[in-house]
C-alpha cells in the first residue's frame, strides 16, 4: 500500500513483469490479489470475488462470470481496465474503494512464489475523482488490511515529495509499531535531488530514520518514466538495465546491492513470505481445523440434498413428526425427552425463579397466576385503605377509607341518578352502573397477559424450529408457516376477549348465593353502627364485583 500516485502501479509491474494500466487508477480502485508463481509456460487467469452483502443477485451474477469472458490471448492491461469499468465505474456514488476483489492468478518462468494484495492508494484531501465518503471507503478498506497481525505491510513512498507527512508511514507505524512487518520501498528515487532531499531518503532506505526504521528494511527501485510520443514501456530486461545504470552512476550506489533494484525486493519478499508462513503455521493449522468444524457443523444443519419432491414431503413429514413429539409434552406439562433427545432441560442445581422457554406449561401457570393477582390487586378503580396502616403509620396520598369514598364519589352519583323510586331507597341498577367505572382495568390486565402468553408460545416455538428444523428452513417454516398461524390465533383471542368484556356489560343478576349471604352479612356487622344510603350501596357494590367472575358458569378449555 501507498498514497495515491506513489509508483504502487510500477512496483506491481516490476515484480511481475506485467503493465498495469496508470491512467485510470485501475489498480487503486479496489483490492487486488495477485497470485504469483514459478511455471515453465507464461499464463494469467483472473476472477472476481464480489461483495456479497452489497451486491444484488444480478450484480453477483455478472460479477461471477466475469473472468470466464476472456481467454490468455486477452491483453492484461486490456482485462484490468475491463474489470475496472465493471467493479468500480467512474462517476459512480460510492464505487470507488470497492469491496469487491479482483484475483490475479500469474504463472511465468522468472515470477516468484509470491501473493500480493494491491490497495486503493491513500488520499489526505477530496479532489475531482474521490470525496470525503470515498477517502474514509479507502481508509477502512486498507485499515482492515493493515490490522491484522499476520499482514506483511508493503509500504510504498514516492520520492517526488517529503515523506515525513506520508500517510501509508503514519499508518505503518500505528498499525506496526515496533516495525516488525513492514518493509519499505522507495519509488522515484531520481526526483529526489530536484527537491533537495536526496541526502534525507539514502538516509531513510539506509534505515537510518530512526521514526521509520522496519526490522526488515528498506528498498529502492527505479521505475521507468511513462514513454512520450505513442512509445511502448520498455521491456523487462530494457527496464531491468535502466535501473542498474541508474544506480551504478548516481548517489544512490552507496546502497547495497541487496537493496536495490527489484530482484532484490523479490527476492526478499519470497524469503520473508517463506519465514512467515513458518512462524504462523500452527496458527493457520489451528484455524483451519476450527474453520473446517464450524462448516461441517453448517453443512449437516442444512440436511440431506433432496432431489425428488416425494423425498421433500417426507423430510417435511419427518420434521413435523419430530416437532409434534416435543410440543405434546410441553402441552401436557410432562417434559420428558423423546428417545435420543435433549429437548426439556434438566437443570442442576434447580432455579426456582427461572422456567426454561422450553417448559410451556409451566410458564403459562405462572402467567395465570400473576395475571390472576394483578386482577385481585389492580383491576379495581381505587384500593381502600382502613385508615390506618399497620405499622399504625397515614395510608399514602390519595388513598381512601370506603367511608371517604361513598362520601365524596357515591353519593354525588345516586344524587344524579335519582328517578322515580321512594325516598330512602335506590335504583338496584345502578349497582351495574357503578361497577363498570370501578372494574375499568380489567380489560387492559386481560390483554396484557393475552399478549404475555403469546410471547411465551412465541418463544417456545423459536426453540422447537432451532431444535428440530435444519438452519435453511428455519425462516421459511415462521415466516410463511407458523408467524400467520399464531397471528390468527392471537386475533381469535383478542374477538373472545371482546366477547367476555362485552358479556360484563350486561345487568345480571347474580345467582351466586355467595352475594345474598354476604349482603347478610354486612347487614347483620352494620346493624350497630350508623351507615348511609351511599355506604349501603357502595358495600353491595362491592360484594357484586368480588363475586361477578363466578356469576357465570365457565367451561374449561385445554391450552391449544
Amino acid at each position: 500500500m501507498g498514497d495515491q500516485s506513489s509508483g504502487k502501479s510500477s512496483v506491481l509491474e516490476a515484480i511481475t513483469g506485467e503493465p498495469f494500466p496508470r491512467a485510470a487508477g485501475a489498480c487503486t480502485r479496489f483490492a487486488t490479489e495477485l497470485r504469483l508463481h514459478r511455471a515453465e509456460k507464461k499464463s494469467f487467469r483472473v476472477e472476481i470475488l464480489p461483495d456479497r452483502e452489497n451486491r444484488s443477485s444480478q450484480e453477483l451474477e455478472i460479477l461471477e462470470t466475469f473472468g470466464k469472458q476472456f481467454g490468455d490471448s486477452t491483453p492484461f492491461p486490456v482485462l484490468m481496465t475491463r474489470a475496472t469499468e465493471l467493479i468500480a465505474p467512474k462517476n459512480v456514488s460510492g464505487r470507488f474503494a470497492a469491496r469487491d476483489i479482483l484475483v490475479v492468478d500469474m504463472e511465468g518462468p522468472s515470477m516468484p512464489h509470491l501473493t500480493l494484495v494491491d490497495l486503493p492508494g491513500l488520499v489526505q484531501n477530496p479532489n475531482n475523482d474521490q470525496s470525503m465518503e470515498d477517502i474514509k471507503a479507502i481508509e477502512a478498506l486498507t485499515d482492515k488490511y493493515m490490522a491484522n497481525s499476520r499482514t506483511i505491510i508493503l509500504a510504498v513512498v514516492g520520492g517526488n515529495h517529503d515523506y515525513v507527512h506520508a500517510p501509508i508511514l503514519k499508518k505503518a507505524r500505528h498499525f506496526d509499531p515496533r516495525g516488525l512487518r513492514t518493509i519499505g520501498v522507495l519509488t522515484k528515487p531520481d526526483l529526489t535531488a530536484s527537491i533537495g532531499l536526496e541526502e534525507k531518503f539514502i538516509q531513510l532506505v539506509k534505515n537510518e530514520d530512526e521514526r521509520n526504521r522496519f526490522k526488515l528494511g528498506w528498498f529502492v527501485l527505479r521505475n521507468p518514466t511513462p514513454p512520450k510520443d505513442g512509445r511502448t514501456w520498455p521491456s523487462r530486461e530494457e527496464r531491468k538495465q535502466m535501473e542498474e545504470n541508474f544506480f551504478a552512476t548516481s548517489a544512490w550506489s552507496i546502497l547495497h546491492s541487496s537493496r536495490r533494484g527489484v530482484d532484490a525486493l523479490s527476492q526478499k519478499l519470497n524469503l520473508q513470505l517463506q519465514h512467515h508462513i513458518g512462524k504462523y503455521v500452527k496458527e493457520l493449522r489451528k484455524d483451519i481445523q476450527r474453520a473446517l468444524v464450524d462448516t461441517e457443523k453448517e453443512l449437516h444443519a442444512l440436511g440431506q440434498v433432496k432431489e425428488t419432491v416425494e423425498e421433500m414431503k417426507h423430510d417435511l413429514f419427518r420434521f413435523f413428526e419430530d416437532s409434534k413429539r416435543l410440543v405434546t409434552p410441553a402441552m401436557e406439562g410432562t417434559y420428558s425427552n423423546p428417545p435420543g433427545t435433549s429437548f426439556f432441560p434438566h437443570m442442576h442445581p434447580y432455579d426456582p425463579r427461572f422456567i426454561p422457554a422450553q417448559n410451556l406449561r409451566a410458564r403459562v401457570v405462572k402467567a395465570n397466576k400473576e395475571f390472576a393477582h394483578r386482577i385481585r390487586t389492580q383491576g379495581s378503580e381505587i384500593t381502600f385503605s382502613s385508615g390506618v396502616l399497620d405499622d399504625g403509620s397515614s395510608p399514602a396520598p390519595g388513598a381512601m377509607t370506603k367511608r371517604e369514598y361513598a362520601k365524596k364519589r357515591v353519593e354525588p352519583f345516586l344524587m344524579q341518578h335519582k328517578g322515580v323510586e321512594f325516598f330512602g331507597e335506590h335504583n338496584p341498577r345502578l349497582i351495574y352502573q357503578l361497577f363498570q367505572e370501578f372494574k375499568t382495568n380489567w380489560k387492559t390486565l386481560a390483554r396484557e397477559h393475552k399478549d404475555d402468553v403469546g410471547v411465551i408460545c412465541n418463544e417456545f416455538l423459536g426453540e422447537v424450529i432451532d431444535s428440530v428444523w435444519p438452519r435453511s428452513m428455519r425462516d421459511p417454516i415462521r415466516s410463511h408457516f407458523l408467524d400467520p398461524h399464531v397471528k390468527e390465533m392471537l386475533k381469535d383471542a383478542q374477538a373472545e376477549l371482546e366477547k367476555i368484556y362485552k358479556d360484563l356489560q350486561f345487568q345480571v343478576q347474580p345467582y351466586n348465593p355467595e352475594y345474598d349471604t354476604r349482603v347478610q352479612t354486612w347487614k347483620s356487622f352494620a346493624a350497630a353502627n350508623v351507615y348511609t344510603e351511599a355506604e349501603e350501596f357502595l358495600e353491595k357494590m362491592l360484594i357484586f364485583y368480588e363475586v361477578r367472575p363466578a356469576t357465570k358458569a365457565g367451561t374449561y378449555k385445554p391450552l391449544n
